[in-house]
């Protein structure tokens, strides 16, 4: 079994998708939301997760690719025409050029546009001076089971590039159950993590990078508490809790108390603010850390939201997403 530390984006400090207009649709697919009934998470997973294209997460001053006009977390979808499937495809393709144009074809914040390419040939090697990635992994929380529909989803927001306020594209997502067996306290200024071991089988496909959630479909049954859902008009100031696993498999429900978020610019899809009051989780984690997100907050026998972020100078809080945005992503999506 593979051990692997929570994803640096899960929990996020901050460096996720904040920006974008309310989604206010109503569910059509089974009812309102507070008619909805689906099954509690709490669980962690992990995530292998392969990007459609590859990312730049790197460029050398005055090579190739800047004078070309790339930028870091570009996505490379197509080189010459043709659509690439990884990191060596790219590669290949630039040592092989013998220093002719490579037409490069970028997803660049959800727009596609063209590069040429010319590259450099430095100490008898063709390179373009950038660098790339095509995969992640790491650590996160099932937020609910929707049984009816044979999916799930999680974490509450989307899957981003380390310090990119970008989705990746997802060409693929392989869904795992987790153990965790080690938790680096969270404290000012330092968010902390869960870290554990990958099972050697799949229990989902991940089918949607959202920002509100990652969306999978699932690969076997559970049995796992039922809960009515909640729409955001429903949600109140108060005590709450919350299901999280910061130990083994198993999540135990801790306290917390919510308000609502400052609805400023940068935040306005945080919809609540949760500040853990039990003193267990309080002395196992230090609050919220990263691997927590996802974790649903249930209010009066409700389901009615998920955990999504920290707060990096203050981890006893952090913010959290209405169940209802998840749900309406949820039935937006075509599989």
């Amino acid at each position: 079994m593979k051990r692997m530390v929570s994803l640096a984006l899960t929990a996020g400090m901050l460096s996720l998708l904040s920006g974008g207009s309310s989604c206010d649709t109503a569910v059509t697919a089974s009812g309102s939301v507070n008619e909805r009934t689906v099954q509690i998470g709490g669980q962690p997973f992990g995530v292998k997760f392969y990007s459609q294209g590859v990312m730049i997460t790197k460029i050398r001053e005055n090579s190739a690719s800047e004078k070309c006009g790339l930028r870091v977390n570009d996505i490379i979808v197509m080189i010459d025409g043709k659509e690439i499937d990884g990191n060596k495809a790219v590669r290949d393709s630039i040592e092989n050029s013998g220093g002719g144009t490579i037409k490069l074809t970028v997803n660049r914040d959800y727009e596609i546009d063209e590069f040429e390419l010319v590259p450099e040939n430095i100490n008898g090697r063709y390179t373009a001076g950038m660098w790339i990635k095509d995969s992640c992994a790491g650590i996160g929380t099932v937020t609910y089971y929707d049984t009816e529909n044979n999916c799930f989803g999680c974490l509450g927001h989307g899957i981003c590039d380390k310090g990119a306020s970008t989705l990746l594209p997802m060409h693929e997502g392989d869904i795992c159950p987790v153990i965790i067996d080690g938790v680096d306290k969270g404290k000012s200024g330092s968010p902390g993590g869960l870290s554990g071991r990958f099972r050697d089988r799949e229990i989902g496909k991940a089918y949607k990078n959202s920002k509100y959630g990652l969306f999978c479909d699932s690969f076997r049954s559970v049995s796992y508490k039922s809960y009515k859902t909640a729409s955001k008009d429903k949600v109140k100031t108060g005590q709450a809790y919350i299901y999280s696993t910061v130990r083994g498999e198993t999540p135990k429900m801790y306290s917390v108390n919510i308000s609502p978020a400052n609805k400023l610019i940068f935040d306005r899809d945080r919809d609540m603010i949760v500040e853990v009051t039990d003193s267990r989780l309080l002395d196992e984690t230090g609050g919220i850390v990263q691997g927590m997100s996802g974790s649903p907050i249930v209010q009066n026998g409700k389901l009615v939201g998920a955990v999504t972020h920290v707060f990096v100078n203050d981890p006893t809080k952090g913010y959290g997403i209405y169940i209802e945005r998840m749900l309406n992503e949820q039935n937006r999506q075509n599989r």
